[in-house]
């Protein structure tokens, strides 16, 4: 059987996006990079709602 992640980055407030509606407030540092990257190497299904699939697009 097969594990489900989930996985979100918000602030220690609960903040996820700026006023703007921007993620921009949060790039991350090489390790934080690495290490979200490592875990999206392992995954087999992504699952995103509307909005961040559109954003995501890019990549």
């Amino acid at each position: 059987m097969r594990s489900v992640t989930y996985s979100m980055g918000v602030s220690l407030d609960g903040y996820i996006v700026g006023p703007d509606g921007d993620f921009g407030w949060t790039p991350p540092d090489e390790e934080v990079f690495r290490l979200a990257t490592d875990e999206v190497r392992e995954v087999g299904v992504h699952l995103l709602g509307r909005r961040l699939y559109e954003t995501m697009l890019y990549w």
